[in-house]
């Protein structure tokens, strides 16, 4: 400890060196520093958890969704879940892999639906299905998108399955016409089997170029008629390719179609006319 002192009048200070005596184990006890409690640590236990936002709530769906291009949330013992189930299958979609059961008992199932009824509304039934991140429908309108082959692309490319939506059409109608808007040979050919009293509204399928779908849908079109260069419309009878326009125009005028037209579509052929030069022949040999 250093020491000021006068000495003759002056201000002197002594410098102590003595060195500091080490504490000793019983000087030590005495000065142990106390923790205030707002200082001491707080167990892990003990910790309390921030409350839940409504964006981690539905984190799980979001991570769902994000996760599978296409995916179709469903519930146990769902009728309509199953048919889709079904339709998947039929177009080669490994079903386990897009098909999602939530469980209504579950913790996480009431936050999950709330979750859900922000794209489907407060009112929906299972099964709910997003493809690439996009909010497709229920089951009737995501059945009516497969059988239209909206999906047919991405289920190539994710699970390698051959679309067939255009073949199933040709085979589920015994005449199929695909054609096109703004289609003058399409519009002309109509008019030829409406007068021949064939309902062309079961029979014409008209195509939108501007639809996603639509390259898929060519691309099944050329591979079954095995041209890549084709004007509409295009003809199928009995599932068999009929060509093109004036190929089809010619066998129409043939009488060629008058079978099917009848037993299809209970159409009667058309009666044969005579010329006015050969009513004038036969009225020649009357006499």
């Amino acid at each position: 400890m250093n020491v000021r002192s006068f000495i003759n009048g002056k201000l002197v200070m002594e410098l102590n060196d003595k060195p500091e005596e080490p504490l000793t184990p019983q000087k030590a006890q005495g000065r142990t520093t106390q923790l205030t409690p707002d200082k001491a640590p707080v167990p892990v236990t003990a910790r309390s958890l921030p409350p839940v936002s409504e964006h981690q709530k539905k984190s799980s769906l979001v991570a769902l969704v994000a996760s599978r291009r296409f995916v179709a949330v469903s519930l146990p013992n769902c009728p309509q879940c199953d048919n889709l189930a079904i339709a998947l299958a039929a177009r080669g979609v490994p079903v386990s892999s897009v098909l999602v059961k939530w469980e209504k008992g579950s913790p996480e199932y009431p936050a999950l639906k709330a979750a859900l009824a922000v794209h489907a509304g407060d009112c929906f039934t299972f099964p709910q299905v997003f493809s690439d991140g996009v909010y497709e429908g229920g089951y009737e309108e995501v059945l009516g998108k497969l059988k239209g082959g909206v999906f047919d692309a991405l289920f190539e490319e994710q699970f390698d399955a051959t679309p067939a939506t255009v073949q199933r059409w040709v085979e589920d109608r015994p005449i199929m016409i695909f054609s096109l808007p703004h289609c003058p040979q399409c519009d002309e050919l109509r008019a030829m089997l409406q007068s021949r009293g064939v309902p062309t509204e079961k029979i014409f399928m008209k195509w939108d170029k501007a639809l996603p779908e639509y390259q898929s849908l060519k691309a099944q079109l050329i591979k079954m008629i095995g041209h890549s260069q084709f004007t509409f419309p295009q003809t199928f009878v009995k599932s068999k390719y009929q060509g093109s326009f004036d190929e089809v125009a010619a066998k129409l005028t043939a009488g060629q179609y008058d079978d099917i037209f009848a037993d299809a579509f209970g159409a009667l052929p058309l009666a044969p006319q005579c010329s006015t030069l050969c009513e004038q022949i036969a009225f020649d040999e009357d006499f």
